[in-house]
């Protein structure tokens, strides 16, 4: 007899959380799932496997190979996870969301494994897009507000999307930068080693004023490597000829002068934000650079966070704790927040993670509306490309045995 296979939508993150620990607990009423034994698949178990080996030298989940669990990649990775999983021989899993944060080959393993797993153990997938459902699962179960509703058949569920429509032209800048050169990043024959291990080989690209570009590559190629010599203080930068807003790194800035110059945002920034703050705060603690507020802003910067949260869409819920909206909505709320300076340079690292269709879209639509109507340059960064996203250029990183290349695969 075939096992009944169940997928969820992703309605938000806090939901999501919930929704997860009554399952596993079994306060729920979910069909076929009763007095079972179930485990989570997810990217917070292997972040707590990460924080254990970190703390206490516990390779529980690479202990054959004595080696840390960062220094996989992300597919291999996940694959530890799910193999430590099923060795605890659970009734079912819940899967949520397994193919973020990976390249497209990571992804049709992943698929491949589980799919296998299938015949073994009731799979429950949570997922963003309707082509990330498996094609073992046999039904969608609708939940809201973490009660049970309904079970359909996949095959007679109807996948919905919502409108959404952006209000007026995105407000100007109250923040002004002197002496920017038309030239913002410029790397030169950059080549980072770590130990013995080649990551970037003689990389060469330059952005420029105005541009918007996307940066692509599979796990483990260098993206984060790049970012890092740009926004962080990676001291692999020193020495090289990186080039930030016509200064060599190492020149003397700080940096926090760097970053002053820099929107920045990415999928660590959520796990900061759990304190109770709106999302009005949260757009206005982007003039402070600040995880929270915990200054008093200007009648003036009150104002623009306004008109910010205005365009959004999202003035009915701008008192509403920011960790309590969707995760499409927090999105938009932590570019509008690295926007409203309007900075020389906004990077988006993988803005577009754990969205679904719908919000994807929406995501696109805002990176779009900021290309039209600002002279902020962007830099778009994922592990491959994306439909409906119009960068002028894109960067590719080839990963080789002698590390990655890089080459410019696309100008309009």
């Amino acid at each position: 007899m075939e096992k009944t296979h169940f997928a969820i939508k992703n309605e938000s993150l806090s939901a999501k959380s919930t929704l997860v620990e009554n399952i596993l607990t079994g306060a729920h009423s979910l069909p076929n799932l009763e007095g079972k034994k179930g485990l989570l698949f997810s990217i917070t178990v292997l972040d707590k496997f990460i924080e254990n080996e970190a703390r206490y030298d516990a390779q529980t989940l690479t202990f054959k190979e004595n080696r840390g669990i960062r220094t996989f990649s992300s597919g291999e990775q996940k694959k530890r996870v799910l193999n430590y999983l099923i060795e605890q021989k659970p009734d079912f899993l819940i899967l949520d969301s397994p193919f973020d944060s990976l390249d497209l080959n990571a992804v049709l393993d992943l698929k491949e494994n589980l799919i296998k797993l299938s015949s073994e153990i009731i799979l429950i997938q949570i997922f963003n897009r309707k082509e990330e459902i498996l094609p073992i699962i046999t039904h969608v179960l609708e939940i809201k507000n973490n009660v049970f509703l309904s079970s359909s058949p996949i095959g007679k569920y109807t996948f919905k999307e919502s409108d959404f429509v952006f209000k007026g032209t995105i407000p100007k800048p109250i923040t002004f930068y002197e002496n920017i050169p038309n030239q913002l990043v410029s790397l030169q024959n950059v080549t980072i080693h770590y130990g013995d291990n080649c990551i970037l080989n003689k990389i060469n690209w330059t952005i420029n004023k105005n541009e918007f570009w996307q940066l692509i590559g599979p796990n483990g190629s260098g993206k984060t490597t790049i970012l890092s010599m740009i926004y962080g203080n990676n001291v692999k930068a020193y020495g090289q000829e990186v080039y930030l807003f016509g200064r060599k790194k190492g020149s003397g800035e700080s940096v926090w002068e760097i970053k002053e110059k820099i929107g920045y945002f990415s999928l660590a920034m959520l796990e900061l934000f759990q304190r109770q703050i709106t999302v009005k705060e949260m757009v206005i603690s982007g003039f402070f650079d600040s995880i929270g507020l915990y200054k008093s802003p200007t009648t003036l910067q009150i104002k623009l966070a306004e008109e910010w949260v205005k365009v959004l869409g999202l003035e009915s819920e701008k008192e509403i704790a920011f960790k309590n909206v969707t995760t499409a909505k927090q999105r938009l709320v932590l570019i509008a927040r690295a926007m409203i300076k309007h900075p020389p340079l906004l990077i988006l690292d993988e803005a577009l993670t754990n969205l679904d269709n719908q919000g994807t879209a929406i995501v696109v639509s805002l990176i779009h509306k900021i290309v039209r109507e600002s002279d902020t340059t962007i830099l778009f960064v994922s592990h491959r490309y994306i439909d409906n996203l119009l960068p002028n250029c894109v960067y590719e990183l080839i990963p080789t045995k002698h590390g990655s290349l890089g080459a410019i695969k696309q100008c309009i």
